[in-house]
């Protein structure tokens, strides 16, 4: 594929069929939030050049149809936790991720995916360190068929509520954690 993803429908539409095939149904779902190297390096070799050429150019021409958001979103929010995982660019393009998904809330895009599908459109608002989109992100997470992301959404709305932050990005973020944050992150299975 060119570098330029931005250059015309065709390329931006194949690039989105690869992306959607290669999540929807390459991976289980088991494997979309599964640490793993493998998966990590396979996202890099198949997906790493597009994924900095749609941050890169913020998205553009990726934004007109569902399903070409829906794999922007991928490629911004998901994937970047997968090619640059334990450093701060795994969430440098959040603040894109939350932007589109917003887009595409707006746009009237949730109720044209089946639950599988609308869960990842939403998932930049789980993502996001803001209370204000947390609580969002509960009214979302809440439609019928995303009661095991409604799980998920709860935990990550109550760790922002109690510290405003994600504390287990704070080691690749460079943030130094505060005694309470120190006290979470000793306790099993805290962060994501």
């Amino acid at each position: 594929m060119a570098a330029d993803l931005g250059a015309g429908p065709d390329e931006v539409q194949r690039a989105t069929d690869a992306v959607l095939h290669f999540w929807f149904e390459e991976l289980t779902p088991e494997q979309h939030f599964k640490k793993d190297a493998a998966l990590d390096a396979t996202i890099r070799e198949r997906f790493g050049a597009m994924r900095d050429s749609v941050v890169a150019q913020e998205a553009e021409g990726w934004r007109g149809a569902p399903d070409r958001l829906l794999a922007a979103i991928l490629l911004v929010d998901q994937f970047s936790r997968n090619l640059y995982r334990d450093s701060p660019a795994a969430f440098a393009a959040d603040p894109l991720g939350l932007e589109l998904a917003l887009s595409g809330i707006a746009a009237g895009y949730a109720p044209q995916y089946e639950p599988q599908r609308r869960a990842f459109l939403y998932m930049p608002l789980m993502h996001a360190e803001d209370r204000g989109v947390q609580r969002f992100a509960l009214r979302c997470f809440a439609e019928p068929g995303l009661e095991t992301n409604l799980d998920f959404a709860r935990a990550h709305a109550e760790v922002i509520e109690r510290f405003g932050r994600f504390p287990s990005r704070n080691a690749a973020l460079g943030r130094t954690s505060t005694a309470e944050e120190a006290v979470y992150l000793s306790q099993p299975g805290a962060g994501w």
